[in-house]
């Protein structure tokens, strides 16, 4: 049909639009998979940012300020507002903050999606303890602690919970409340010390049972003071470490401390519930 010359040409011209067609099929490839690395590093990048950010608002909220975390939560809440970590350390500077019923909302959103959250297990069964519904309370903290991968943190401040709703309920009712009940606080406390001791909540609790409980129950003045002055040295920005130590040297009779501690748990947070207690004496 063509002759020997035009064949040769048409053989190249088809070589040579294969080979064009090939490159550019190569190259498509190459940059879609370079399109989808870049969005993928871009990802991770965000990721890493995101898990950033939340370690360092977490920090924050450990130390007690909560202004600094709360601005970091919202603008991880910003961009991604699945974030449950996020949302619930939102809900506990709220809860803090006394905004019980957006707290409340927060929590059990983030329940909602993920039913074993430990952090808004706990955080919910205190706005539960704090209503008096301690049936309620119970349960959330006992399947937080149930829950698989619990943090040593969420689980310390879980056994302190029981230790307080069992010292509410020793308050209730006569003596067989006070056996039943009274016998475990101590107990608890101790649990989440061998938990997490490095949260001023621990030696918070441990020093006011040393407190206030009397000396057959395990009382011991110096063993509070201890506790206390601990407490306030690990978290300064805690003012109910604060106050508590404020009542301990109110015992010890020494008042130029006692004014010192209150007056910077009244700074701190002046509807705390202990400055409102020593205020009313």
């Amino acid at each position: 049909m063509y002759n020997p010359k035009i064949r040769r040409i048409l053989i190249v011209a088809l070589i040579i639009g294969w080979g064009a067609a090939g490159l550019f099929f190569l190259y498509k490839k190459q940059t879609a998979s370079l399109q989808k690395k870049r969005v993928s590093s871009e990802a991770e990048i965000r990721s890493l940012d995101s898990g950033s950010m939340l370690n360092q608002a977490a920090a924050l909220l450990q130390q007690r300020f909560d202004v600094e975390a709360e601005e970091i939560f919202d603008k991880i809440i910003l961009q991604n507002p699945g974030d449950l970590d996020a949302l619930w350390g939102k809900g506990e500077v709220l809860r803090r903050r006394r905004d019980f019923l957006e707290a409340d909302k927060i929590f059990k959103l983030i329940l909602k999606q993920n039913p074993n959250h430990g952090s808004a297990l706990t955080s919910l069964a205190y706005l539960e303890y704090n209503e008096n519904h301690f049936k309620e309370a119970i349960s959330l903290t006992e399947k937080a602690l149930k829950t698989g991968g619990i943090s040593r943190q969420n689980k310390a401040l879980a056994y302190l919970m029981l230790g307080a709703i069992n010292s509410k309920l020793s308050q209730k009712g006569g003596l067989l409340n006070k056996i039943k009940y009274g016998t475990k606080i101590k107990g608890y406390f101790l649990r989440a010390y061998e938990t997490d001791p490095n949260l001023s909540e621990v030696h918070v609790a441990l020093g006011s049972f040393y407190m206030l409980a009397p000396a057959i129950a395990g009382g011991s003045f110096n063993k509070a003071l201890s506790e206390l002055e601990l407490a306030v040295e690990i978290c300064p920005n805690f003012a109910t470490a604060n106050a508590r130590l404020a009542q301990a040297y109110l015992i010890k009779g020494d008042l130029l401390k006692y004014n010192l501690f209150l007056e910077r748990a009244k700074d701190l947070d002046p509807e705390n519930e202990v400055v409102k207690e020593l205020e009313d004496k």
